[in-house]
This record gives structure tokens, C-alpha cells and sequence, in this order.
């Protein structure tokens, strides 16, 4: 074994080194004597096949379609060749399992095949190649979850070309038929193979899907055992080499041998591995038993970035008329495309499988590199896609490749807590639950303590939904303040629904109102909704404050609070905003949330935030309030008792905007010959100034600026972004051009709607007033 820097490259060294008999393709010969077979439409085939034959067999054929994802497809350019489907192809099967079953157990021990596992053959299709026709370099699909591997046989017949390429692991295997014998070509269903074009002659087959059948017994060495083990022990107390000075590093959580074939979710099992895999993850697995690791298979989904450099000059496949090589040469192929460094790599884990083969539980998706090894490297296997970016100045020349690759995942007995927990919150919190209702809390503190490191990171986004109950009632019964700060601060306040108010409730009254007050600080200074969804969730605060309140009436007001303080700023806010529409449509958005505040009030009796908020309310930004007030007022109305209106603050709320909207009807409407206009907030600058003055003239309607652009483009903008009724033009003439500033008749139109507004809210408010009857006014 060479010199390595780290214990993980030599854990991949060890495993190379054990390399079994078998191969990733083999191929064998029979004669055809036991090979009795029909076509229907056609009828006993001879062999060797005659070209009289061949041509029948290609008029009762269809063309083969070939499958790409879940789609099945048909397209010449890919692959071009007839098909003759199995229900159609009759064989004599007593005679013909003379010769197929002693071959198969050959096949499968030149495969490299465990004792106690054996191959049984489902027979696929008959493919007809004519002259010109081919398939292009694919990977079979596996048919069947216990598909390992493809077995083709090729009747004997005259022709030239059709050789079978089978690639992996950066060999290539080729096959050529003889004229006189059956050819049987067996290959682990994962790789890469391809047909080259019939020169002459018909090219026809059977096609085969090989099962894996029994338990494979997959021996081991104690030498390399006890050699792997020792591996083990020095890769998870060794912190890797830091990437940048002063760096401190830890020992890793895991480690990810990856595999040479590839596996599908449907075919991945411990007992169905291929090849050299098969002796090196039984090893491994041996190993780990001797470090006490937990161990699973996995997918893994791999993306390398490597330096790409074009070739000077394209090369160029000949065909040599005197020889059977078949190689072609497509100037599109990114295989010939030279890789330099790699610059950069992802691996993710997708599926993993326990010991037993039952899905395992989760684990972090994303690996270190620092955590990953592998006998054959993924830049000598085969990339499933492959996309190269051509140099574009600062960055390109670049060449990205993504593979499919099935793992072993170890780590330490002792991480196991922390390697799920990482992947899956859900699961730590329910392993957490078991341990407290068994009683047994100390453990449930320990793991709980291991959490702290990334607890916060693993808890994020919409998931703290799904998790609050549970993250809730596992803090209260952790009995630890700290520890259940820790649990609970990641969730997302907004995210809380009345179905987890009693755990709330139970863990404010473990802990106290302090601990519980310190904790929705904590909530609310690190809110990260949208001003959308937390008007959204204020709406839902009257069933919520409904079922808190009967066991916490304190968190309930604490909740109250906070929603006040965000809906006094978005009231600030949207009173701020220059553009009216913008203004008015901000404010609509503020109504539903301002009444189901005001009615949650009612459910907390908090008497003191309710005059806060009314007073707030009929103040500093009351005249702009006004129609939003009568909104809630309206909304009010029609679903809140008398009694409910008035301890909503609704009462003194009316009286406001009936008091507002009579002075402001009062004041005479503006005079036809009155062009003033209230002048937005300004910069200050000169340019600002006129134009307040001109504004602010009640006799001057057109205003002939000579201005610059710079200055030009100012005043625009300060007149469209307040939505003034100021059209704005430019003469180009002289230098430099004329602004044109010309007051519209919209100042009147705006005028006589807003009092047109007022006057229908005013008369609303009355008749609601004398709807009452003698009674207590509503409002």
C-alpha cells in the first residue's frame, strides 16, 4: 500500500485492495443445439440465422423504443433497431435450460458472485440489427428490484460490425459474435454499454434481465478487519487539516466510502451489491462492528466542477474496412474535453437503507469533503449528464459533471443521536419525548445538550410549523429553563395556530411569566415573516387569545403586546408612504388585523394596551386614519356585540371619526379658482423649494421652467412618486429644455371625492347611532 496523508485515503487504499475474481462483464459461448425457438409470423428459426431468415424476422419486427426517466421513448438518432417483443418469441424451455442454467451459474461466478446467491434469466425482447442500424452508449433500466445485471445472447450469423462496448469504471470491454456458436454476454446492469453500426448482415439477439436469487455469503479476512478498524478509530479522532490559518477543526461525525456501481432506490440493498462492492462493504460493516459504528447504505447524489480544456484540433474514429473496429467519432462528445483541476464538489445524500433493509432513519443530506473517500474516484466513472461552459471573460472553461453513486455511511455508536438529529428535528424531538415519558430525564437533558451546536440551523423555514407542539411539550418536560429556551427559540412565532396554545400554556406555567416574557422578546426580535403573513397570523389572534387566555392570561397579553407594536409601525409606515394608492391600499391591508387585535383585547380584558392603542390610533396620524377607522368600525358591526364594540375601544374609536368628519365637512369646499396644492416632503434643495411654491399658489396653474435634465428628472420624480395631480412635459427647445408643469382638474375631482367619502362614513355613523334606540350607543 502507497504513502497517504490521512486515514480516509487509506481506508479507500485497504478496500481497492480487496478485489474479488469476478468482473463487471464476462462473456462465454454454447453451441446452439438445445436453442429451440419460434417467431410467430415467421416460425422455427434456423440457426445459423440465413439472411433470408434475418429479413422475415425484421417484417414482423417494430421499431425499439428506449426509455429516458419515466418516459419511453422513440427516436432513431438514439437508437435504431427492430424489436420483436417476448409474447411473440416462443423457446422451448426444457431443452434450452440444458444450456442456459449451466451458464448461468458460470456467468454469475465470473461476475464475481457470492457463494449462496445464483442468477435466474426473465427473457426481455429479440432485437434485430439491420445494416446501418445501432444504439448508442445507455445503461439499462432495472426492470425489477432484484434485477443485478443483463445477459445478452447473439445468434450466430453472417455479419460485419454490431460489436457490443461495455464501459465501466474507466475500462472498456468489447464483444464480437462468432458465426457458428451462441454468444452470452452478462453484464451489471449499470453500465454503460453500446451497439456500433451493422456494416452488413443482421445482427439478432435475445435480451435477458438476470435476477439475483438467494442470500449471498460474502466472506471476509480478519487481517483486513482488524487493518480496517484500526482506519476507524484514527479517521474519527483525527480533525481534518484546516482550510484557512487558526482554523480550529474537529474530529469528524461520519464517514462515506463510495461505491463503484450504480444502484437505483428500488434495487439498493445489502444483498444485491455488485462485484467488487459486495466483499468491500462486507468488510466495512465487519469493521464497523469492531469500532461499534452505525452503518447504512445510501445514495448519493455527486457534482463536480473541473477546469475543462478544449482540444487544439478535433480528433477523428476512422473505420477500417479490413477489421471489425467499429469506433466513431461525434465532435459533440464532452469526453474530449481534457480535465484539469477540480475546482469544486457537492455530495448529497438521497436514500439510505439499514442493516436489515429497511429504510433507515435520516441523516444529513450534505457531506464534507472532509468526510467522503472512494477506491475509484468519480472522474474515472462515467457521468450520468455533463454540461460544459465555454470561457466568458472572468469565469468559464469550466466543465460540470453529476453522478450516481451508492455509500457506506459509518459513524461512531455514540453520535448516533446527533448524526439523526442533524437530519431530522422531528426525530430528535420524538426520540426526546420517549425518554421523558419513560421517566427518564437525565438522558433526555444529555441529549438535549448535544443539540445546542446546531439546533438552530436544523430548525428552520415553514418545518418550526410542524414542530411546535411537540418542541413545546418536550421543553416543558425537560424541566431545564436553558434547555428548553433552546428548543423552543427557533421556532417562528408566526407559525403558532390555538392548537398549540396549551402546550404554551403549560410551559409558561413551568417556567414562569419572566421566562416567558424573555422568550417571546425573543420571538419577536427575530421574526422572519413577511409583512404579509404577520398580518395574516394578527387576524388569527382572537381564537388563539380564546384558548390561551383560560390557562395564561399573562402570555396571552405579552402576545397582544407584541402584535400591537407591529401594527403601531405598519401604521406609522404606511401613513409615511407619498403615493396616495399605495397609501390607501397599505392601510386596507391593516383593517382585518387592526379589528381581530382590537377583539382579542376583549378576550385578555388588557383594558391599559387598549386605551394605548386607541389613543395611538386617534392621534398624530388620525386624519389619515380616518377612512381605515370607519373600515373596522363597519367590520365590527356586523359580527361584535354592543358590549364587545365598547371594550374593543370601538366606542371611543366612533366618536373620533364622528367628531373628524364633521369638522371636516365642515370646512367649506375649495373654490373653483384655488389651484393650491399641499407640497410632499422635499430634499431642501432650490429646486425643491420652487416647486413647493408653485404648488402651494392657489391662483398659479401653469409653471415654464427652463431646467437641466438632472433637475428636470428631480421634479418628475417628486411628482410622480407623490401622485400629485401636476402633469409634467418637456419643450425641447433652446438650451436648456422647458419643464411644462400644468395643474389638472384631478385636484377638484380628488377633492369632491374624498368629501363625497366622508359625508357617506359620517351618515353611516349617525344612522348606527340612532339604530340604538334609546339604548346604549354602539358607538
Amino acid at each position: 500500500m502507497g504513502v497517504y496523508n490521512s486515514p480516509r485515503e487509506r481506508i479507500a487504499a485497504r478496500l481497492g485492495d480487496l478485489r474479488g475474481t469476478g468482473s463487471f462483464s464476462v462473456r462465454r459461448s454454447a453451441p446452439t443445439d438445445d436453442l429451440h425457438l419460434e417467431v410467430r409470423g415467421v416460425g422455427p428459426v434456423q440457426l445459423p440465422l440465413s439472411p433470408a431468415q434475418a429479413r422475415r424476422l425484421c417484417e414482423v419486427a417494430r421499431p425499439a423504443r428506449y426509455g429516458r426517466g419515466e418516459l419511453t421513448l422513440l427516436n432513431p438518432e438514439v437508437r435504431n433497431t427492430y424489436e420483436i417483443p417476448r409474447s411473440r418469441v416462443r423457446i422451448d424451455k426444457r431443452r434450452w435450460n440444458r444450456t442456459l442454467r449451466p451458464m448461468l451459474d458460470r456467468l454469475g461466478t465470473d461476475l464475481g458472485l457470492a457463494p449462496g446467491a445464483r442468477l435466474d434469466a426473465e427473457l426481455h425482447s429479440m432485437l434485430v440489427y439491420a445494416p446501418g442500424q445501432f444504439f448508442v452508449s445507455h445503461q439499462d433500466s432495472e426492470k425489477a428490484d432484484d434485477m443485478v445485471a443483463t445477459l445478452v445472447v447473439t445468434l450466430p450469423g453472417a455479419f460485419k460490425g454490431g460489436s457490443l462496448l461495455i464501459h465501466h469504471g474507466g475500462e472498456t470491454l468489447t464483444y464480437r459474435s462468432t458465426k457458428r456458436m451462441l454468444s452470452f454476454v452478462a453484464f451489471y446492469a449499470d453500465c454503460r454499454h453500446e451497439i456500433r453500426p451493422v456494416r452488413s448482415g443482421h445482427r439478432v439477439v435475445l435480451t435477458y434481465n438476470l435476477l439475483l436469487r438467494g442470500e449471498p455469503d460474502v466472506s471476509t479476512s480478519s487481517d483486513s478487519v482488524d487493518a480496517l478498524a484500526a482506519e476507524l478509530r484514527a479517521h474519527f479522532a483525527t480533525p481534518p487539516d484546516p482550510r484557512w490559518r487558526d482554523e480550529a477543526t474537529r474530529p469528524p461525525n461520519r464517514l462515506v466510502y463510495l461505491l463503484d456501481h450504480e444502484y437505483t432506490q428500488r434495487g439498493l440493498s445489502w444483498h444485491r451489491l455488485k462485484g467488487d462492492d459486495a466483499g468491500r462493504a462486507a468488510t466495512l460493516r465487519a469493521a464497523a462492528e469492531r469500532v461499534d459504528c452505525e452503518v447504512v447504505l445510501a445514495l448519493a447524489e455527486i457534482q463536480e466542477t473541473w477546469d475543462a480544456i478544449p482540444p487544439d484540433s478535433p480528433g477523428h474514429w476512422y473505420d477500417d474496412d479490413d477489421d471489425d473496429d467499429d469506433s466513431w467519432f461525434d465532435d459533440t462528445d464532452l469526453d474530449q474535453l481534457a480535465l484539469g483541476d477540480l475546482l469544486d464538489s457537492s455530495l448529497e445524500l438521497v436514500h439510505c437503507v439499514g442493516r436489515s433493509g429497511e429504510p433507515a432513519d435520516p441523516i444529513v443530506a450534505h457531506v464534507a469533503n472532509d468526510e467522503v473517500c472512494a477506491t475509484t474516484p468519480s472522474a474515472q466513472l462515467t457521468p450520468y449528464a455533463a454540461e460544459y461552459e465555454g470561457y466568458m471573460g472572468n469565469y468559464g472553461n469550466t466543465m460540470d459533471r453529476w453522478y450516481r453513486r451508492a455509500a457506506i455511511v459509518l459513524w461512531p455508536a455514540e453520535h448516533t443521536f446527533v448524526v439523526h438529529a442533524q437530519a431530522s428535528a422531528a426525530w430528535a424531538l420524538r426520540r426526546l419525548h420517549e425518554r421523558i415519558k419513560e421517566g427518564d430525564q437525565a438522558t433526555a437533558r444529555t441529549l438535549a445538550e448535544t443539540l445546542i451546536p446546531f439546533w438552530h440551523n436544523t430548525v428552520r423555514g415553514d418545518e418550526s410549523a410542524r414542530l411546535a407542539t411537540a418542541a413545546l411539550r418536550v421543553a416543558s418536560g425537560l424541566d431545564d429553563a436553558p434547555l428548553a429556551t433552546m428548543l423552543v427559540r427557533p421556532l417562528r412565532l408566526e407559525t403558532l395556530t390555538p392548537r398549540e396554545m396549551p402546550a404554551l400554556a403549560e410551559l409558561a406555567d413551568h417556567y414562569g411569566q419572566l421566562w416567558t416574557a424573555n422568550l417571546l422578546d425573543t420571538w419577536f426580535s427575530a421574526r422572519r415573516s413577511s409583512t404579509v403573513e404577520l398580518a395574516e397570523w394578527i387576524e388569527s389572534l382572537p381564537p388563539l387569545c380564546e384558548a390561551l387566555t383560560a390557562t395564561s392570561q399573562p402570555t396571552a397579553r405579552g402576545l397582544l403586546a407584541w402584535a400591537w407594536a407591529w401594527l403601531d409601525g405598519a401604521f406609522t409606515q404606511a401613513c409615511g408612504l407619498p403615493a396616495p394608492s399605495r397609501r390607501e391600499e397599505e392601510l386596507g391591508r391593516l383593517v382585518a388585523p387592526l379589528r381581530a387585535f382590537l377583539a382579542a383585547a376583549v378576550e385578555t380584558q388588557d383594558r391599559d394596551l387598549v386605551q394605548t392603542a386607541v389613543a395611538a390610533l386617534c392621534g398624530e396620524h388620525s386624519d389619515t386614519l380616518l377612512p381605515t377607522l370607519v373600515q373596522v368600525l363597519r367590520m365590527a358591526q356586523a359580527s361584535a356585540t354592543t358590549h364587545a364594540r365598547s371594550a374593543a375601544g370601538l366606542a371611543a374609536i366612533a366618536s373620533h371619526c364622528r367628531i373628524r368628519l364633521r369638522e371636516r365637512l365642515t370646512q367649506p369646499p375649495r373654490a373653483a379658482d384655488d389651484w393650491s396644492i399641499t407640497a410632499p416632503d422635499g430634499c431642501g434643495c432650490d429646486i425643491c423649494v420652487k416647486l413647493a411654491a408653485f404648488l402651494a399658489d392657489p391662483a398659479k396653474r401653469l409653471l415654464e421652467w427652463p431646467l437641466a435634465e438632472a433637475g428636470r428628472a428631480h421634479v418628475q420624480q417628486r411628482i410622480d412618486r407623490a401622485e400629485l395631480p401636476v402633469r409634467h412635459q418637456t419643450r425641447r427647445v433652446g438650451r436648456p429644455y422647458t419643464l411644462v408643469l400644468t395643474k389638472t382638474d384631478e385636484l377638484f375631482d380628488r377633492e369632491t371625492r374624498s368629501r363625497r367619502r366622508r359625508q357617506d362614513d359620517l351618515d353611516w355613523l349617525d344612522t348606527q347611532l340612532k339604530m340604538a334606540r334609546g339604548k346604549r350607543p354602539a358607538w
